[in-house]
Parts: C-alpha cells; sequence; structure tokens
C-alpha cells in the first residue's frame, strides 16, 4: 500500500543515478533545473500510484499537504503523468501554491537529503550553490524552507562534532555510537569520512548495526575519500568484526554487476588482509584481476597482495605477472606491489608449508 515511506523509498530509487552525474541526469529527465528535476522526482511515485491506489495516494499526500497546491496536484494528476517534466518548470513559475506544495513535499519526504546523501563534496556543493540560486529567481517570502535547508551549516558543526570524539581516545559512550551511526548516514561526505574514521579508534567492539552501516559506506558511498575511510576503519577493527558473516558478504560483492562495487569490495578485502585470506577470497580476487573494468583489476591485484600465506602461490603470483603487462599503468603498478609482497611471505614460508599451500584445493 502507498505511503510515505514507500513513496520515500521510491524517491531514494530514482536518485540512483543523479548521484553519479547529476548534470547528465537532469538534462535526460527532461529538465532544466535542479528543482524542477527534483519536483519530478519528488511527484512521480505519486502520479504513478494515483492511477493504482488513488485512495491510498490522496490520503499519503494529504497528510504533508493540504490547501489549493494539493488541490492542484490531485486534480491535474491524471492529465499531467506523462508530460510532467516538460510542464513543472511551468507550472512551479506561474502558480505559488503548487511551489509551496511542492515544497512541503520536497521537505516533508527530505528529497534533498536523499538527493545529497551519496554526492560526493563537489557535487553537493554543486548542487547546494545551484539550487539556491534558483530560489533567488522566486520571491524571498515563498520557498523559505528549502532557502533553510540549504543555507544550513549543518554539516560542518556535525564534523567537528565527531571530530572531538577523538579527545575519548577510543572510549566512546552509548551516545557517541549513535552520532557516529548517524554520522555514517550524513548527506555530507566529510560528515560520513569523520564518522568512519572516529569508529577506527573504537577500543571495543563496535555493535552490528554500526558495523553494517560501516560496511555500506565502504561498499556504495560515491565519495572516494569517504569510501576509503570506512574500508580503512573495517581493516582497523578486524579480527573484532571480521565475521564469516561480513567475509561472505564481501565476497558475493566481488560478483556484482556493478563494477564500482566490485571495486569497492576488493578494497574492503584488502584492508581486512589475512584475515580475509581464504582460497575462495583468494580464488574471486584473482579472477577480478582480469575484470573489464580497470579500477577493480587494480583494487583485486592490490587486495592479494595484502592476503598474506593463502595468497602466496604461484599460480596467483602467475596471474600478477601478467596483470603487471596491464595498459593501465595503476594496474601495473599493483600487480608489482603485490607479487613484491607475496614473494616476501612465500619467502619466509617452510617448503613443506610452501607446497602444502600450493596444492590445497580451492
Amino acid at each position: 500500500m502507498f505511503d510515505q515511506d514507500s513513496w520515500r523509498a521510491r524517491i531514494a530509487e530514482q536518485m540512483h543515478k543523479f548521484t553519479r552525474n547529476p548534470q547528465q541526469e537532469i538534462q535526460i529527465s527532461g529538465t532544466s533545473s535542479v528543482l524542477g528535476y527534483l519536483a519530478v522526482r519528488t511527484l512521480e511515485p505519486f502520479l504513478h500510484a494515483f492511477q493504482r491506489e488513488p485512495v491510498a495516494a490522496v490520503l499519503t499526500l494529504a497528510e504533508m499537504v493540504q490547501g489549493p497546491g494539493a488541490d492542484i496536484i490531485v486534480r491535474r494528476a491524471g492529465r499531467i503523468r506523462f508530460q510532467l517534466s516538460t510542464l513543472i518548470e511551468r507550472e512551479l513559475r506561474s502558480q505559488a501554491e503548487l511551489r509551496s506544495a511542492v515544497e512541503q513535499l520536497i521537505v516533508g519526504l527530505n528529497v534533498i537529503h536523499l538527493a545529497r546523501q551519496r554526492l560526493n563534496s563537489s557535487r553537493d556543493e554543486w548542487l547546494r550553490v545551484t539550487l539556491l540560486a534558483e530560489l533567488d529567481g522566486y520571491p524571498p517570502t515563498e520557498l523559505e524552507q528549502l532557502r533553510r535547508l540549504l543555507h544550513d551549516p549543518g554539516w560542518q558543526s556535525r564534523y567537528e562534532t565527531i571530530r572531538s570524539l577523538r579527545q575519548r581516545e577510543g572510549i566512546y559512550t552509548a551516545a557517541d555510537l549513535v552520532l557516529l551511526h548517524d554520522g555514517l548516514n550524513d548527506s555530507a561526505a566529510h560528515v560520513r569520512a569523520a564518522a568512519a574514521r572516529m569508529l577506527g579508534l573504537f577500543a571495543s567492539t563496535p555493535p552490528a548495526l554500526l558495523v553494517k552501516a560501516l560496511t555500506r559506506v565502504a561498499l556504495y558511498d560515491c565519495d572516494l575519500e569517504t569510501r576509503y575511510a570506512a574500508a580503512r576503519t573495517l581493516g582497523l577493527l578486524g579480527d573484532r568484526i571480521a565475521s564469516p558473516q561480513l567475509i561472505d558478504h564481501l565476497s558475493l560483492c566481488l560478483s556484482d554487476a556493478d563494477p564500482f562495487v566490485r571495486s569497492a569490495a576488493a578494497l574492503a578485502l584488502g584492508q581486512l588482509g589475512e584475515l580475509a585470506g581464504t582460497r575462495e577470497i583468494v580464488g574471486k580476487l584473482t579472477d577480478l584481476i582480469g575484470d573489464r573494468d580497470p579500477y577493480a583489476r587494480e583494487a583485486a591485484a592490490r587486495a592479494i597482495g595484502r592476503l598474506g600465506v593463502a595468497a602466496a602461490t604461484t599460480s596467483v603470483i602467475n596471474a600478477l605477472l601478467r596483470a603487471m603487462e596491464d595498459e593501465d599503468a595503476n594496474v601495473h603498478d599493483a600487480a608489482i606491489d603485490a607479487v613484491t609482497r607475496l614473494r616476501k611471505v612465500k619467502a619466509t614460508l617452510p617448503l613443506t608449508v610452501s607446497k602444502a599451500n600450493e596444492t590445497m584445493p580451492v
């Protein structure tokens, strides 16, 4: 049944492409402004639900917006569904009531947060500045909630609050852990990265919910700095969190359809090092060296070099030697580094252990 949660979830799904290339996605959508794009993405789930569950759709809308603007949306829902992208900007500019209703929906459904959540810091700032400039084209007494939301310097204060946890020297209270969890889900990349780093200083074993949030950031965050900070923290927490379930999850992600996720999973496994050194992981990372995506190939090579004894086999080293001929310079360098590491490991192994390692079935 259509409700606010399902409405918000559908908006979040639609925002996935936006976070990869915001400006291109705005053009593809048929709009020419950030506000128009956000309005389209906000209204689309309602218009779709209105065709299937009109009563539930209208009741859900009424929970958040009432008045002339909501009436306009309901009256025109059937007609504008397939023309929304071409009509929305003109309608917003000409009808103050509709502007007010759309603003309430954008704020009430946390659309700005959903849009900014996975943007890296530069794109996040682009979104904020561009949208503020667009809002300047409307009367200053209108769209005040959006203006306040965008002018909110909250991420800086949240960033400093999280960084101040360094003074605790890893002894965190329950409230501190809640703060870190919220930080990992923050819309600002700087805050997410800071939360990941501070979690890495935790002197005890973090709750499963925090580990889950940290893993999600390490795998899916679109900001490289944030993703690396989360992966590094997975490594720092190491034996306290390296459960079979976590290793299996990262192993599955090595086969993900998205090369972005494959490379992130390899990065995380590399940070876990020998704790992730199972034969299955070694085999999958070795296969990933031949991936079509150069970032995945590089991440796989670097990860293999950190897995220790399990990866110090002739077949793995031979695969890395072939990777040294890769046309991508970063893959080449990663393969050289991995071969150097594994040869050092192999040289320290007793002969019997080395032979057993070569013949052990995968």
